[in-house]
């Protein structure tokens, strides 16, 4: 569905994420958790990612969106636990873990879980396909693996991680669509804003395939995070090392 669509269908009710993950003047408010990502590093692609947020952050309705911190940007390789927004949520919690855990407790249990898991020998080569995330009220670039091989190796590692933590049964485990998230709306444009706004989409979509190169992930990084401006990174998941022969 195209912005303009979106304004249409839910422009009677608040964008999902104001006041829960920013504010109406675009400021981030607390949202904390756990999860592991890779972050963005590869300077092309960083390069790319910042001309593509400077054309919608200048395009109609560009203001209507808070957008996030260039820190930030990275793919979620397998969600952790929203602090507050999972405990209480019907298989998005860990049946291993007490609804009423401290925070910090959660995040041990999930960190220590998914370090145990070894990522893929060479990480994943992805490609950016268009833009994601505007029927849920945010803004990011889609991601998909680069070939059904490295496919296969991220879907298998996230089937291993869903079962160390117990989180197998998960809505959308499955079928889960990577990304790169860009934005969240803070406020409704007008029709003739959301139009506008659709058509600088088209015109990167149809340049995505040059303006971002393809990347490959680096190690999968455990991160705990107070709001979605900064991913604290605790701990980096490398493959385990062949054991080494005896002399």
């Amino acid at each position: 569905m195209s912005f303009a669509g979106i304004v249409g269908a839910d422009g009677d009710r608040p964008p999902r994420w104001l006041d829960v993950r920013f504010d109406a003047a675009g400021a981030p408010l607390r949202c904390s958790g756990n999860t592991m990502v890779c972050h963005l590093r590869d300077d092309a692609g960083r390069a790319a990612v910042s001309q593509i947020v400077a054309r919608l952050a200048s395009a109609p309705a560009g203001g209507c969106f808070a957008f996030t911190a260039p820190e930030s940007w990275h793919m979620t390789v397998f969600n952790g636990l929203l602090h507050e927004g999972d405990r209480h949520r019907r298989d998005f919690w860990p049946a291993g873990l007490p609804s009423d855990a401290a925070d910090d407790e959660a995040d041990a249990f999930m960190l220590d879980r998914m370090a145990t898991v070894d990522p893929p020998d060479t990480f994943i080569q992805m490609v950016a396909t268009g833009f994601s995330g505007l029927a849920s009220h945010g803004l990011g670039i889609a991601l998909a693996p680069a070939t059904t091989g490295e496919e296969r190796a991220i879907r298998t590692y996230r089937d291993r991680l869903a079962e160390a933590t117990g989180l197998q049964a998960r809505p959308g485990h499955a079928d889960y669509r990577f990304h790169l998230t860009l934005a969240y709306l803070v406020r409704w444009p007008s029709e003739t804003e959301a139009e506008g706004f659709d058509t600088v989409m088209q015109s990167l979509a149809a340049e995505m395939g040059d303006l971002f190169p393809p990347f490959r992930l680096g190690p999968p990084e455990l991160c705990l995070f107070d709001h979605m401006d900064e991913f604290r990174v605790e701990r980096i998941v490398t493959p385990a090392r062949a054991a080494t022969p005896a002399e």
